[in-house]
This record gives structure tokens, sequence and C-alpha cells, in this order.
């Protein structure tokens, strides 16, 4: 009772600390000049993209012989250079034997898996409708061409990106000099290289105005990849002006194949326009939904609409007034001269569909280029500077990750708890003195600490970082599938509880030996070590990747430091000190929800606004009645929410060992239903606080970190935005939750590997023994699921809540059906359990890579499969069957049930 006052009263000292403060996150780029085009005219408009680690330059225009002012000759070139990185880092630039078909440039250039795809685009006899694939061979250093079917219709000055295997163009003229247009085409890509496999489609035309040189960049916005179309200049020849600057901003979703009109590019101080020109302008996408835009042909020194208004001044002089003509020439080749363009960093935030400067290009903005991502560095190779005006350099911009700023009262906090941590596994240490203690705890669990472990179990920082993401990214639908919690309360309660209790059983595998074989036990229990090691890795990962961010501590000391720690309280305290954990953890998750809630609500100061903003941005959304078996919708969330928390809650280790550690089945009952109970309040603070998040930095985009993840959103505004004191509990409470989840998989392997395995196989077999081979288990697993999150570290996934969903499903769906077979249908036996585990682990493989339906479709097709399967092989080998007496449910059990 002492220790548990003591916990309550630090938590309580450190919820009481720190005062209010705000910090941006911001992404900078440091640029350098490290190459330069062995052209001292430089180019532009050349095709550029990356293959194979190199960076390919095809093609381009320069005026050679004097400026365009002068009356100079544009002149298009086919060469191909190479840029790469020699062994020392240096960059350098190799020219290639290969040429491109004929001179060309102005086109598309996309980079692929299988090479540089361009498109179109313009040279000397006209405009080109060619296609073809730009290859690097590392092993030759040189450039291969593979030709592709050529598009519907010449074009060039258009925009173009990938979405999923499709290459869309937006915009461009058919001819030159002629109109812009509204074209809009796609290119379907082959996957295996067969170029009869790409085709080409004319789409419905482009919503938008006609348009040249706009940028165009897919990008996902929470909720699918869209194509972005900005800005760009409507040409027509026959209207005065001739060019018109446009500032609109367009996405294009292919799944509605419908177009949205999104909020405008910002002022850039373009004379003649309100908003901002950014035509023809670098452009990249960074993170999960951030796009930067280089520059732009816009600026306070774009000088088009003076020049095209002296223009207009000259097509009324009469030949008899050619001195006028030649003093408005000079005024207009003045004004070209001068021109220049802007050097403003724009990142565009997809989710919350706004706009923030982030800081000027240090050197003169060149446009009709590329920006190429090569690893954590930003390329950019030639292009236009001023109009006529063309460069060789090559920059190359650093970007600067987000430099947190943690403070002393935030590390302080997070030490003290990780150290209480510690404290509670040293405490509980003493009563471990049998593996009953160890493993069970030795029933003094009470019901409310083991209900609140059970949440913290099921909960993880997966849930508690991912699903604030998933509200603040895309909508309230997964939501539901917490109220699917309360339909499995009951029936674990009624089925399967007095299994687990009533055989006195440590494991549920050994329910499994009872019902059919040892070979199912040995089945099942091998089953969970897999997917709990799999699953350790996941729910490391994604809270060290988050701290990691906020702290500034390295990823891999995070996970390493997490891992440590884990394994040294839960080898000390054994269940006792997990359960305890769990429900500080539980404790001051919440706390820390609530204390957000309250902040953003303040700082708003409208809570009202904040769900009429979410209710307009469609963020709010809870149901989605289509039948569609590929997307997340209503029917498959729901009933596939429902088989995939059917499956842990069932057959985990980890969950009904918790069952097993209070001292009756009334009390373990009543430790399900709070755990139920508290999944729905505490899931409406979850799904608040994404809501809030949303707002508050669609109010705020500054305070974003441009190239951020998603599921780093709540990492973030709690360390930058929560008071000092208060951030580090609630970061050292993801910890936890991160550890609860590690030592939770630790514990049950050990048990598992101890009593399935040691005790079940050892003649040998003490206590004493048991109980010092589970500390051992605990410790290798422990190291063995703290090297698989450092493996994971190295490979991004987009969604780690879904990406931890789909590993549920795989692994889970077998042994829920065995369980199925083995308490409700007494003529099941163990080869037919069997055969339908493996009936169902193929079908799982089979729709996982064959077809396109979403994973929450998954058990509920493999635990079916299952179940029926493993029946009727059943009924065909009577032969196996074992007595079921008191290990199938029916009238005698439920009369037992019943006392």
């Amino acid at each position: 009772m002492m220790f548990r006052r003591l916990v309550f009263s630090v938590a309580i000292l450190l919820l009481s600390s720190g005062f209010l403060v705000a910090q941006e996150g911001r992404t900078l780029i440091s640029w350098e000049n490290r190459a330069s085009l062995p052209t001292d005219l430089g180019i532009n408009g050349a095709f550029i993209g990356q293959h194979n680690g190199v960076i390919l330059i095809a093609g381009g225009a320069n005026f050679p012989n004097k400026p365009v002012w002068e009356g100079g000759q544009k002149q298009w070139y086919n060469t191909i250079y190479a840029l790469s990185k020699d062994g020392k880092g240096n960059w350098e630039v190799i020219s290639s034997v290969q040429k491109l078909p004929k001179p060309l440039a102005y086109g598309v250039a996309v980079s692929t898996l299988h090479g540089v795809l361009c498109v179109g685009g313009e040279s000397v006899d006209g405009f080109s409708n060619a296609a073809f694939l730009l290859k690097w061979d590392s092993k030759t250093k040189q450039v291969k061409i593979q030709l592709l079917p050529e598009m519907p219709y010449p074009l060039a000055h258009m925009g173009g990106d990938v979405v999923g295997d499709k290459l869309y163009l937006v915009g461009g003229q058919k001819k030159p000099g002629g109109n812009s247009t509204d074209s809009f085409l796609s290119l379907t890509l082959s996957s295996d290289l067969e170029t009869h496999a790409y085709r080409w489609e004319k789409l419905v035309n482009f919503e938008g105005a006609p348009r040249i040189q706009p940028v165009v960049v897919s990008q996902n916005d929470g909720k699918e990849d869209l194509l972005y179309v900005f800005s760009g200049a409507k040409v027509d020849p026959n209207t005065k002006p001739s060019y018109e600057m446009l500032t609109d901003v367009y996405a294009y979703s292919s799944k509605k194949k419908q177009w949205f009109k999104k909020n405008p590019i910002p002022n850039n101080e373009t004379p003649g326009i309100t908003g901002g020109y950014v035509a023809a302008a670098p452009a990249y996408k960074t993170g999960d939904a951030h796009i930067v835009i280089l520059g732009g042909a816009g600026g306070p020194k774009q000088y088009l609409y003076e020049r095209l208004a002296i223009e207009d001044q000259i097509s009324q002089i009469d030949d008899q007034q050619k001195e006028n003509i030649t003093s408005l020439r000079n005024k207009q080749n003045e004004l070209l001269k001068k021109t220049s363009f802007s050097n403003t960093v724009w990142a565009y935030h997809t989710i919350t569909d706004t706009w923030v400067k982030r800081g000027d290009l240090p050197f003169e903005t060149p446009v009709v280029t590329t920006a190429i991502m090569y690893k954590n560095e930003v390329v950019l190779a030639g292009g236009e500077v001023s109009p006529g005006v063309r460069t060789n350099a090559i920059y190359v911009g650093h970007i600067d990750p987000y430099k947190p700023s943690f403070g002393w009262a935030n590390y302080l906090t997070l030490g003290v708890y990780l150290s209480l941590m510690i404290l509670m596994g040293w405490y509980f240490s003493r009563r471990n003195k049998s593996t009953d203690d160890y493993f069970l705890g030795g029933g003094r669990i009470p019901w409310w600490a083991a209900g609140l472990s059970i949440y913290a179990t099921m909960l993880s920082a997966i849930t508690y970082l991912s699903q604030p993401a998933l509200a603040y990214a895309f909508d309230w639908q997964a939501y539901l599938g917490y109220f699917t919690v309360l339909l499995i309360v009951p029936i674990v309660i009624t089925f399967y509880l007095p299994f687990f209790r009533r055989l006195k059983i440590t494991t549920a595998y050994e329910y499994l030996e009872k019902r059919f074989h040892i070979v199912v036990r040995v089945f099942g229990s091998a089953s969970f070590v897999l997917f709990q090691l799999a699953r350790m890795g996941i729910v490391v990962y994604l809270p060290a990747l988050a701290i990691s961010t906020v702290t500034g501590i390295d990823i891999y000391m995070a996970i390493i430091l997490m891992g440590l720690l884990a394994i040294l309280y839960t080898v000390m305290g054994g269940i006792e000190a997990v359960i305890w954990t769990d429900v500080i953890q539980v404790i001051v998750l919440i706390a820390g929800l609530i204390i957000g809630l309250i902040y953003i609500g303040t700082s708003i100061g409208d809570v009202g606004y904040i769900f009429e903003t979410a209710w307009k941005d469609s963020k709010l959304q809870l149901f989605d009645f289509r039948l569609s078996s590929t997307e997340v919708v209503t029917w498959s969330l729901f009933l596939g929410s429902f088989a995939l928390n059917f499956a842990p809650y069932t057959t985990d280790q980890a969950v009904v060992q918790r069952y097993l550690t209070t001292s009756d089945e009334k009390q373990a009952r009543k430790s399900i239903w709070m755990n139920g109970i508290i999944t729905i309040p505490a899931g409406l603070l979850i799904f608040s606080m994404g809501t809030f998040l949303y707002v508050y930095f669609k109010e705020h985009p500054d305070f974003l970190s441009v190239g951020m993840q998603n599921d780093g959103v709540f990492p973030l505004f709690i360390a930058d935005h929560l008071p000092p004191g208060i951030a580090g509990l609630v970061i050292a409470g993801i910890y936890s939750a991160s550890m609860s989840s590690l030592d939770s998989s630790m514990h049950s392997i050990s048990t598992v590997f101890t009593v399935d395995y040691f005790k079940r196989f050892s003649s040998k077999y003490s206590e004493i023994k048991g109980l010092k081979i589970a500390k051992w288990v605990t410790i290798v697993v422990g190291i063995l699921g703290t090297g698989i999150a450092c493996l994971m570290a190295t490979y991004p996934v987009t969604s780690l809540f879904f990406f931890f969903q789909e590993v549920v499903g795989l692994f889970g769906s077998a042994l829920a059906g065995i369980f199925i077979l083995g308490i409700f249908l007494k003529r099941s036996n163990w080869v037919g359990a069997l055969s339908g585990a493996l009936m169902s682990v193929i079908v799982l493989i089979f729709i996982k890579y064959y077809t396109p339906l979403n994973f929450y479709i998954y058990p509920l097709i493999a635990i079916p499969v299952c179940v029926i399967g493993g029946y009727i092989i059943s009924l065909i080998t009577p032969q196996f069957r074992t007595p079921t007496e008191g290990l199938v449910y029916g009238k005698h059990l439920k009369n037992k049930s019943s006392e």
C-alpha cells in the first residue's frame, strides 16, 4: 500500500510542474555549389531523373551565340550526363557515350524503378510525342535507352508525375507558339519491362485553366496519393495579354477520378497578380504530407506583364514610327535583362491544405529544371536563372533535420519515471519465490489492476501514437473498432475464461494439448512466439522513432535503452512488475491526452470551432457504407476489427495470462469488463486528440516540421507545446507504453517456453530450475526483440498502425480458429485442427500477395477457413478424436459458470 501511494505521489508531483511553451518545428536546407555541368552556357529544360543511384541529365537547350534580347537563336542538345558521388563523397559529372535519339528539351522526366521515364518535349523541328526510358547500367557506367509507345499527340511544356502505376501529364502545348492546353493524359507503367504493357490513355480534360509549365507533384493527403498541380501560365496568342500567370492549385484523385480545388499559392510579390506565381519551379515531395517548391518564375522582379504591355503598344504602332518601336524594344529588353525569379521556398502541407514560407534560396533561382531527392540531399542541376540565361551550376541542398529542444525539466522527468520502473522491478523481485509468483503473481493482482494491464497490453504505443495520427490525417472510421471489444467481453467471459481458470493452466496452449494433442500445443505456442517476436519489433520501433524525433536521442540508442530497462525490471519483478508498470502507464497516458486537449482547446479558444472545422474538412467521418472490399469501409472495418481483436483476447498468452493473475474467476470477469468499458472513453480521447491536432496545426502550419511522418505529429506536439515536465512525463509514458508491450511479450514468451517446452519435456524440471530458465529466456527474448526493432529502424512503413493490423491478421487467425474448433466443436480432432490452421495460413498468404483485399478482411476469411476446413477434415478422420469431457463448452460447463 505504501509503495502505491509513493507511485501516485510522484505522478501527481510531476503533473503539477511546468509552464506553457511553443516552439516552431522547422526543416531548413543548407545549399552548396558542389559541381558544374560541362557546358559554360548551361542548359534548361533537360530531362532529369535518378536511376540506380545516379542522376541522369539528358538534352536541354540554351542560346549559344548571343542572348535572346539580341535576337539569339535557341539550340537543343542530345547529350546525356551522369551525376554521382565518387568514393570520397565528392560529386562528379560523367559524359555518357550514349545520346538521345535527337536533340530535345521541355518534356517531362520522372524517376521510376526501371529508369528515368522521359516523354514529349521540343526540338528544332517541332514538338515530340516520343516516350523512352533512360537506364543507368552500373557495370558499364553507361546509359541505355528503351523506346516506349508514343504519346497520342506531340506535347511540350507540360507537367507530370507518377501516382501508383500511372504517369499523369497535365497541360502543355501541342505546337510551338500555340495555345496552352487542358490536356490530361495517363501512361500505365509496366511492371515487367515489356514495352507493350505501357498503355496511353486520354483522360477527361484538366478541370482548371489551360496552362503550360505547371508544377506537378504527387503526394499523399492522409487518405490517398493525389496528383497536385500548382500554378502555370495560360497562353493564348489571340487574347491580351497573351500570357496569364496562374496562382491556383488543384488535386486529382485517381480513385474517385475527380479534381479538387485547393488553397491558392500565397503572395510572392509578383507584379500584376494577387497570389503567388511559381510556374516552372523545381519541387519535391518529402515526408508523409509535404511538398516543397523552390522559387518559381514569379517574384518581385518578374516583369512579364510590363513586357506584354509594351508588346501591345508596339503592335499598335505603324511602320512610319519605327523610332518609337526601337525605343520600346530597348525598354522591353531592359526589363528582360532585369528580370529574375522568386527565391522563396514554400512548404505546402497536403493534409491541412496550408502554406508556409521556409526561407529563401541563397543563389540565383533556376527554373525549368528538376529537384531530385538524393538520399538526404536535394540536387538542382542547370536551369534558367533569368529569361534566356541558363546556368551550369549544380547545387546540393543538405536537409538539416529538426533539432528538438527537449529541456532539462523534461529529461529530469523522463529519468525519474524510468528510474521508478526499475524500483518497481526491485520491489516485486522480493516476492518471486516460485514460477507461480513469477508467471501469475501468486493470484495477488486486484481485478482493477489486471483490467488496466489488459488495456495497456492491447493499447501499446502504436495505438497511442498512430491513432491520433490516423484521426489527424484521415478521419474517425477506425474508432468503430473500439466498440467490438465490448462485444468480445461476454464471449470471453462465457466461453473461454472458464477453461483457462478451471483447468488450472499457466499458458493458454496447455488447453490445446488437453483438448487435442501435444503437436497442436507446440504449434499454438510456436505461432504465438513468432507473432510476438514480429510484434516486439513493431511496437518498439515506432515510439523509439517518435522519442528520437522530439528528444534528439539517437533512434538506436532509444531502442536499446528501452530494451535494457524493460529486460531489467521484467527479469527482477516478473508479472507483478509488468502489471503495475502498466497501471501507471495507463494513468500517465490518459492524463497526457486530457492535458493536451485542454491546452489545444485553450489555445484556439473555441472548442466548437475545432469540431466545425473538422466537420467541414470531413475529418469526423465515422461511417462509409460503400461495399468496397479493397478500401477500408465501415462493414469491413467493424467486422474485421471484431475478428482482429477476437484473436488476442482469446488466444494471446500476453492477454490470457492477465486473466489468471487475479484471486478467482469472479475477479477475472471484473477485470475483463473493466478493460472493455475503459476502451470506449479512452478511444474517444485518442481520436479527439487527432482532431484537435488537425485543427491546431491547420491554424499553425509553421509549427509542423517539414518532411515529418504523420505518426510523429502527436510526439511533436507533446515536446514543443506541452509544459516542461509534463511533456517529459508523457514522453516517458510513451516510452513506458513501448516497454509495456516489450515486457508483456518477453514475459509471455518466457512463460510459454518454460511451461510449454522446458516443463513439458524436461524430466529434470524443478521450481528453482524453472524460475532460472524463465529469467534467462526473458533476457534472451528481450535482446532479440530489441535487435529486431533496430533492424526495423532501417525500413520505412507508411502507417505502422495499419502494418501492425496486417501482422495481427496474418498471425492470429489460425490460432483463433483452432481454439474455436476445440471449445465449440466436439467432433473436431487434432489432425483437423492442424489442417485447418495450415489452410488458413495458405489462404492468407494468397490473399496478401495476390488480391487487392484490404487487411481488415484477412481474418474474416482466414478464421472461417480454419474452422470449416478443420471441421471437415475432422469428420473425415474420426480415428484421431480424443476424450472431450470437461474440455468442450456444454451443459456441464455452463452450469459451473452460473454458480
